[in-house]
């Protein structure tokens, strides 16, 4: 559908006698939210220049050896030997800028405009929903490794490259409608080409698709069909991302740093340099249950990896999948053998209700944060007081220029002068850092249950 026309929103034009209107849109509470709420959020520059070097926007430091290394002696004027000391190092990061464009025609304002014409006002409510698909769009982010790639097509995906197109078996959520995707078939090669998103289908965990074009072509139009190129296993960017996972120019989320690899680079610093010093602990469960036991050897890891007495430890709190919370439900909950005690009886002598409304709120003790976005079969543990936002535009309205946040949209230098439609935009740049990836620790291929 052309961008913002009158079209678009008939539906809500006077005609149309619902008070109230559904929208059937995904949403739910996003990692974006929580980290401004739980990280420590820093306000930091841009990336600039000095003598043709370049200067990094905001440093985490850390200190990743230790010194005075013990050893034994007699202390009868023996030789104590040379010492050594602890070593700093700091990850290097710049803000990721990131820009969400809302279009609508003079025409599909007119015919909104006031009781008499519509049942919603238009500027109003795109304002809201855009703000909606924004965070949305953000959250599909969070959870990369800086090469800006959003998600993998899975081996077991199928893939229509007929009729509107269409990939069934990935993590739909972490799209949003009419988002531009780049494929690559690996990262730090060349984009295979583009597609558009027509609408996201987390339930069947289907993507469906406008059309794409192949051999990394600039134009971005609808088509009818996916690029013949794209295959199972090709990575799904955000459109601007370069697909670099070393330097890569995107936002590191948890996949990045949460990570066991002891080879490549993360945020300027070579892992192979500190074996295992920054990499996190994982847990492989071969396909196996989440079980209530797993609490402890996550806690037997952490104790490894960071020392019992290390305060942080208790910032500790979870991201949960959807698959993952009802795993845990079924292994910890439902399957028990007997009927607790302390069940309310149902009315009239009726079996009790044991069945729960929601997914439970915490996991061994901590709280844990349910994600449509996050990875299936996987469990991520993150100690908060360890991250940090660095934020050099906080998400708010794009200002064009002397306070104007709605512009007019350009025609183009073909016809000149300027569209019946204006456009507002959402901008937000920045990145985040985890200054002790060694504290963080993730679970991988847990059993999905069927849902």
């Amino acid at each position: 559908m052309a961008a913002g026309v009158e079209s678009a929103v008939e539906a809500v034009e006077i005609e149309a006698f619902s008070t109230e209107i559904p929208s059937l849109i995904p949403m739910s509470k996003t990692l974006y939210s929580l980290a401004k709420d739980r990280f420590t959020s820093v306000p930091v520059s841009y990336a600039t220049y000095a003598n043709g070097a370049s200067r990094p926007s905001f440093r985490v430091p850390f200190r990743v050896q230790g010194g005075a290394a013990i050893q034994q002696g007699t202390g009868d004027g023996n030789a104590l030997g040379l010492g050594n000391m602890s070593v700093w190092q700091d990850f290097c990061l710049s803000p990721v800028w990131n820009f969400a464009v809302n279009q609508m025609t003079h025409l599909a304002q007119l015919a909104t405009n006031g009781k008499k014409r519509g049942l919603i006002s238009l500027k109003a409510e795109e304002l809201k929903n855009s703000l909606d698909s924004t965070m949305a769009g953000i959250e599909g982010l969070m959870y990369g490794d800086g090469s800006g790639a959003i998600s993998q097509i899975p081996t077991t995906a199928t893939i229509n490259k007929t009729g509107p197109g269409s990939i069934v078996g990935v993590r739909a959520m972490a799209f949003t409608d009419n988002q531009i995707v780049a494929f690559f078939a690996s990262e730090a090669t060349t984009s295979k080409g583009y597609a558009t998103v027509q609408v996201n289908d987390p339930v069947t965990s289907t993507l469906y698709f406008y059309g794409g074009l192949a051999n990394n072509s600039s134009t971005l139009t609808n088509g009818t069909s996916l690029s013949a190129d794209v295959a199972a296993g090709d990575y799904m960017m955000v459109y601007g991302a370069n697909g670099q996972a070393t330097g890569g120019n995107g936002i590191i989320g948890t996949t990045g740093w949460i990570n066991s690899a002891t080879s490549g680079t993360i945020a300027g610093i070579n892992r192979a340099t500190y074996p295992s010093r920054i990499s996190s602990s994982s847990i492989y469960l071969n396909g196996g249950s989440v079980t209530a036991s797993l609490s402890q050897r996550i806690e037997a890891l952490l104790g490894r990896a960071m020392g019992g007495d290390n305060k942080t430890k208790d910032s500790g709190f979870y991201i949960f999948g959807e698959d993952q919370a009802l795993a845990v439900a079924q292994t910890n909950y439902y399957n028990k053998q007997i009927t607790q005690n302390s069940d309310t009886p149902g009315p009239s002598g009726k079996v009790p209700d044991t069945s729960r409304k929601y997914f439970q709120g915490t996991y061994g003790g901590r709280e844990v944060h349910l994600s449509y976005v996050q990875p299936l079969g996987r469990i991520d543990m993150l100690l908060s007081s360890d991250w940090y936002m660095g934020e050099l535009v906080p998400l708010q309205l794009y200002d064009y220029g002397g306070g104007n946040t709605v512009m007019p949209v350009p025609a183009g230098t073909s016809t000149g002068g300027w569209l019946t439609a204006t456009q507002f935009t959402y901008e937000v740049s920045f990145n985040l850092a985890c200054s002790a990836p060694r504290h963080q620790l993730y679970v991988y291929d847990a059993s999905v249950p069927t849902i």
